[in-house]
């Protein structure tokens, strides 16, 4: 008995654990009224695959922490980047661990 139920707890903490996240802030400009307001979606996932999403027009293809795309063992590639009120790829982050480097890398990676 107890070993099934270290069993079902064990597949629980594994349905749960995600290693890889993206965050896409997007921002608008209001004339009138005047504002700059922004929004952010956020997606976290176990990483089985390179990390590949549509956004202002482009198609972004960013390296997972799965093996063999990335660090693997779950080490967790985490993303961030905004964009502007002109449709612009800007403020590019990423946590390294083997992930698509922060910057102009992970916006190159966007076309």
């Amino acid at each position: 008995m107890k070993r099934l139920m270290f069993s079902l707890a064990a597949l629980g903490l594994a349905a749960v654990a995600h290693a890889d996240t993206v965050n896409i802030v997007s921002q608008a400009a209001f004339v009138s009224p005047s504002g700059a307001p922004s929004s952010t979606i956020s997606m976290a996932f176990t990483p089985n695959a390179p990390i590949v999403f549509k956004v202002a027009g482009k198609t972004c293809r960013w390296v997972s922490s799965s093996s063999p795309w990335g660090s693997g063992g779950g080490a967790g590639c985490n993303y961030s980047i905004t964009v502007d009120d002109g449709g612009n790829l800007i403020n590019a982050s990423s946590n390294g661990n083997g992930c698509t480097a922060a910057g102009q890398a992970m916006i190159a990676a966007c076309n």
